[in-house]
Parts: C-alpha cells; sequence; structure tokens
C-alpha cells in the first residue's frame, strides 16, 4: 500500500510540474484564455472568467504598453505535496523577465518606480523596462477542482484576493510551503 501512495504522488508531482511549464509557456505567448481554463474556479467568485479575460487582454494594450516575456531559465523548484484535511496543495517558485515597451514614458516611470516585493525593474530606454523576478504559482487540489490540479498565483501582490477566496487552511499551508523553497 505505501508503494501504492508513493507512485500516486510521483504521478501528482509530474502533472502539476507539467501543467507549471504549460502555464508559465500561455502567460508568455499571452493566451490568457488557457491560463484562465487552469485557474483554480473561487477566483472566478471575485471577477467572471470571462470579464477577468477581456480585462487582462485590454490592460496593458489600453495603456499602450507592449509586453514581451523574456527567454530566461526558470528555474522551477516544487515544494513537497501537503495533504490538507480538505485539500492537496503543491507551490511552485520560478524565474520570470519581462520588457515593457510604451510610447508613454510616463507609464513606465509609475511601473520603474513602484517597489515589486520579489521583482526588480531596470530601466533599458527611455521608453523600456525589464521587470524580472521570482513568482509562486500555487497547485491545489479540492472540492472546488473536481478531482483535478487548479492553480492560483501566489505572490505577495495578489494576497488580497487570495485571502479572500482560499481556506484559512491553505492559506496556512501555503505560508508554510513558501518558506520551504526561499
Amino acid at each position: 500500500m505505501a508503494l501504492q501512495g508513493v507512485a500516486v504522488v510521483a504521478q501528482d508531482t509530474q502533472a502539476i510540474q507539467k501543467d507549471f511549464q504549460t502555464i508559465i509557456g500561455y502567460t508568455k505567448k499571452m493566451e490568457i484564455d488557457k491560463v484562465l481554463d487552469m485557474t483554480y474556479p473561487p477566483m472566478f467568485k471575485v471577477m467572471p472568467k470571462e470579464q477577468m479575460s477581456a480585462m487582462a487582454k485590454s490592460a496593458m494594450t489600453s495603456m499602450g504598453i507592449k509586453t514581451v516575456y523574456e527567454e530566461v531559465p526558470i528555474n522551477l523548484k516544487l515544494s513537497a505535496e501537503k495533504k490538507l484535511n480538505a485539500a492537496t496543495i503543491c507551490l511552485g517558485k520560478y524565474n520570470q523577465s519581462m520588457i515593457m515597451e510604451s510610447t508613454n514614458p510616463t507609464m513606465l516611470d509609475m511601473m520603474a518606480k513602484a517597489k515589486v516585493k520579489d521583482a526588480t525593474i531596470e530601466r533599458l530606454a527611455k521608453n523600456k523596462i525589464r521587470m524580472k523576478g521570482t513568482n509562486y504559482l500555487l497547485a491545489i487540489k479540492d472540492a472546488n477542482t473536481g478531482g483535478g490540479w487548479k492553480y492560483l498565483r501566489y505572490d505577495d501582490a495578489e494576497s488580497q484576493i487570495n485571502n479572500k477566496i482560499l481556506s484559512k487552511e491553505i492559506q496556512t499551508g501555503a505560508q508554510a510551503l513558501k518558506t520551504t523553497l526561499k
């Protein structure tokens, strides 16, 4: 029986790792709807999926900002899976780098001055910046996911939204996993 449990965990870890790579790939290609298909469903109680898709697609373009994700080693690290009372979770940490370009340097100035934890912002030109840093993605399997894995950004910038949709048990478990990935 114990070997069977180990095999299931190994399969789950492989599935999570593959899904993380897929989500990162979709993000780089700006395939928002495909990312949303893999998103933890309670997120759509905060904002309907269609509205989130439209907003994400128009956010940068309406501000006149062009975003290109750079090819960088993602150095994906996964925590161990953590079985909770009502869920199983796993946290992934990865690197991401993007270049943002705008005809309106003021927009980039505001972004360059913003303090983003785990990210550095570098001015490349008057109308171009690079933002690179560490991101976190939380894999969740619970009653909301239909027995499969769904994912949620778990960076500090998303903490207010995550606090609204994640149970206290998942929040506590995810924070514990985050300390193992430092």
